[in-house]
């Protein structure tokens, strides 16, 4: 019987908490993987070995056996292609993806055929931006009649500590262009340009950054206009992120000395704090207006927590075999959102 759910990068930080919450719900049925198999037998440890630890490397696999009794894959580490996915799709494996990168998502979404043909539920946009974002937009629409523009601000903390390749894709985008469709016409943006003031747990400037979530509401909501802004909580290094974008010399920030030079001094030093923040505000031709927001603490946990009731609505319905974005398997949005106080009391909502 095909009763395993496997987490690939289950010993990280946004893995390590999924597999706490899932262990508790199916003890002894998790599986957490990776390349490196001392820190998955000392995660395995710190959960009271309720969940069984595995070394894999995606991108490296000879031997499959462990797919064979697994039921489910959810993925917390970044994929260079699609081999592994496709291989989890054809075996009849739902799916579940945490990552943030368009072009991951995007490449996913091409095997829409595939897992119809092999009767798999592949579910992306899951975390905080995309996926909490990806559902405050969605909402709106339902409230707002004929919404027209959607502008979602995202606001991170710079106290949080985060996984390498999680530094990496920000300071590759801080420095980006890159094209999104509006009002039926192709536009070349910026990242941290064309700053939009406005109120979220304090005023603050937010910049045009690179989420995948603008795309893909874009795709899927047929919403006219869809921009997401990123800002920093400490106000004074969001200005001068700005400043060094128009001077071009954030184009340094893609060298991956500079890049290492500066992980480093995230990790070791601590800047802000762990607060992260949401905001969406939905416009219609009439000048209504729907603002949703959420915030909390700890950007990671609440990426896993979103994973794993996720996971919970994969497991617990019968779901058509497709390729989706969370936006489009939940249901009832404020009871999905509700629902995630239950990990965290800290999580706020207002809608």
């Amino acid at each position: 019987m095909k009763n395993k759910i496997l987490i690939v990068g289950g010993y990280g930080a946004v893995g390590s908490i999924i597999a706490d919450n899932l262990s508790k719900k199916f003890p002894n049925q998790i599986i957490i993987a990776g390349r490196n198999l001392s820190k998955a037998k000392k995660t395995a440890d710190k959960l009271h070995h309720k969940v069984s630890p595995y070394q894999l490397d995606i991108n490296n696999i000879t031997d499959f056996s462990i797919i064979n009794d697994v039921q489910m894959v959810i993925m917390c580490l970044d994929q260079t292609n699609t081999d592994f996915v496709e291989y989890c799709i054809s075996k009849n494996i739902n799916y579940i993806d945490i990552s943030a990168q368009y072009k991951t998502l995007k490449s996913i979404e091409n095997l829409k055929s595939l897992a119809i043909e092999n009767k798999s539920t592949v579910v992306l946009s899951v975390g905080l931006a995309p996926g909490i974002t990806n559902l405050l937009a969605k909402y709106a629409t339902t409230e707002l009649q004929n919404t027209t523009s959607i502008d979602i601000f995202v606001l991170l903390g710079l106290g949080e500590k985060h996984g390498e390749a999680a530094y990496k894709w920000t300071f590759n985008n801080i420095d980006s262009q890159y094209q999104l469709s509006e009002n039926g016409k192709n536009k070349i943006m910026k990242s941290f340009t064309k700053p939009i003031q406005t109120e979220l747990l304090g005023k603050r400037s937010f910049y045009l950054f690179d989420f995948s979530d603008q795309h893909v509401l874009l795709n899927t909501l047929q919403i006219p206009k869809v921009e997401t802004r990123m800002a920093f909580d400490v106000k004074w290094f969001t200005n001068l992120t700005s400043i060094l974008r128009k001077l071009k010399i954030t184009k340094l920030f893609k060298n991956e000395k500079i890049q290492n030079l500066a992980i480093k001094s995230f990790h070791n030093f601590t800047l802000g704090t762990d607060l992260y923040a949401v905001k969406i505000i939905a416009k219609n031709n009439s000048g209504n207006i729907k603002e949703l927001s959420i915030n909390g603490n700890n950007e990671g946990k609440i990426t896993a927590i979103v994973a794993t009731e996720i996971a919970m609505i994969v497991l617990n319905n019968d779901l058509p075999h497709e390729v989706f974005h969370s936006h489009q398997i939940v249901k009832d949005i404020p009871l999905f959102l509700n629902n995630l106080k239950q990990y965290d009391s800290g999580f706020q909502l207002k809608i």
